[in-house]
């Protein structure tokens, strides 16, 4: 006899739409959070960080999510980088002890102040907190690697009825707990409403060569000479949302869909410093034709004489540029 519980029609939707998040999000610097974005996450980075775009020519990343800086905590900081930045979703900060709640509640109450469509996210980090925080505030549940996690002090039903975003993790660990959280139970208690997820450990793959997929990391583009840092993170961040689409947790709508547009203005000759061919040191003002300028998500933007000079750097270096074609300049005839 199966002792699996049976679910209604009705219950069975509910948790489905529980488990769909608003948003994935992924917080880390250009050029990558330019590709995350491209593909429908959310693009942040921590308070402290910023996505170090400066070297880049008119590259404009909207700021969809704000961490706090949890090494070195200051609301009163916090609160300022958020209205400097007006991001749709901000992690206010941890909460170890109750004595804490009300200075982290006050910070996100002098936010909703301005911005009331704000997802505002407090991170209980004891099972006494969880029902102190009020429930107008997301709470974030902790699976990455923090210094204590939320499974090690909390119990799954101390989450439902709740909104809840999950912080760090995989996706299967990140799928395990959204499940636990939202299942059907005896006593019929609401799932938990899973508002976002977030994951930024891709990057320490790919520097090695290996990328994501739902069955591990994968390292046969390794020895590849075109495959790049960029080239792998990109490609792990295709494989998550398919993995998040496949269990039905990917959002409905994305930042693109609501119309938040990267604006990015190409190079131009007048963008080189230097007069001399990248290639082959011809001087780029004497040809014909002008400049070749191409503009790189390493930042730099290199001048060349001729088409040929261009495509044998850029391939030989196993360059990419920062938006397709639009990162080069190519000369009228």
């Amino acid at each position: 006899m199966s002792l699996e519980i049976s679910t209604s029609c009705s219950t069975a939707r509910e948790i489905d739409a529980a488990r769909q998040a608003d948003s994935v999000a992924f917080l880390h610097r250009a050029p990558f959070a330019l590709d995350a974005y491209k593909l429908g996450f959310l693009p942040g980075f921590r308070e402290d960080c910023g996505y170090q775009q400066t070297q880049y020519q008119g590259l404009d990343i909207p700021v969809g999510m704000l961490d706090n800086d949890f090494r070195n905590p200051d609301l009163n900081r916090f609160v300022d980088r958020f209205f400097e930045h007006e991001p749709q979703v901000g992690i206010v900060g941890d909460v170890c002890e109750p004595a804490d709640i009300d200075d982290h509640v006050t910070a996100a109450r002098e936010i909703q102040g301005s911005y009331p469509e704000a997802e505002l996210i407090i991170v209980p980090k004891c099972q006494a907190v969880i029902d102190a925080i009020p429930e107008t505030l997301v709470l974030g549940y902790s699976r990455g690697y923090a210094d204590r996690l939320a499974h090690e002090f909390s119990d799954p039903a101390d989450w439902r009825g709740r909104r809840v975003h999950i912080l760090g993790g995989s996706p299967p660990k990140q799928l395990d707990a959204i499940r636990q959280l939202t299942r059907p139970t005896l006593t019929d208690e609401p799932p938990a409403d899973i508002v976002g997820v977030d994951w930024n450990g891709l990057h320490r793959g790919a520097q090695f060569g290996e990328f994501w997929t739902a069955d591990g990391w994968d390292d046969s583009g390794r020895d590849a000479d075109h495959v790049t840092v960029r080239k792998t993170v990109r490609h792990s961040l295709a494989r998550v949302r398919k993995f998040w689409r496949n269990h039905g947790i990917w959002p409905e709508t994305t930042p693109q869909d609501e119309g938040l547009d990267i604006e990015y203005e190409g190079p131009n000759p007048a963008d080189l410093e230097d007069a001399v061919c990248t290639e082959c040191g011809t001087n780029v003002w004497r040809t014909r034709r002008g400049p070749y300028v191409a503009e790189y998500d390493t930042g730099a933007i290199c001048g060349y004489c001729s088409y040929e000079c261009y495509f044998s750097h850029r391939h030989r270096n196993n360059l990419e540029e920062i938006a397709g074609e639009q990162s080069v300049y190519l000369p009228p005839a």
